[in-house]
């Protein structure tokens, strides 16, 4: 699963990253991305809204390929993952994120 991610990410060759303050705002990026068969976003979690903007993604676009990114420590991974993201984007390398991922089998991109 990680590694189908992980080459659909590859395959779309642009991923756009965004840093949400209204969550509600997802719906509106969502449609236009999924319009343009492009189906992928990163949501850096530099916001608590990206939480919720994660939740909404995964409630009401199930096919959407959401990530989370500035992940920083493993309880982001978990409180990430639990709102819906279906990959990791860390700034470095951070063996403590990596590892957690690895072992629970979350695609992570770190940087």
């Amino acid at each position: 699963m990680a590694q189908d991610i992980l080459k659909q990410i590859y395959d779309l060759a642009l991923m756009p990253i965004l840093t949400i303050s209204r969550p509600d705002s997802i719906r509106q990026v969502a449609r236009i991305l999924t319009e343009e068969d492009h189906p992928v976003i990163e949501i850096t979690l530099r916001t608590e809204a990206a939480f919720e903007a994660l939740s909404i993604l995964r409630t009401e676009y199930p096919d959407f390929l959401v990530g989370a990114g500035t992940v920083l420590s493993t309880d982001l991974v978990r409180r990430a993952v639990d709102a819906g993201a279906r990959f990791i984007v860390a700034p470095g390398f951070n063996p403590k994120v990596v590892d957690y991922c690895l072992n629970h089998r979350i695609p992570v991109i770190p940087g």
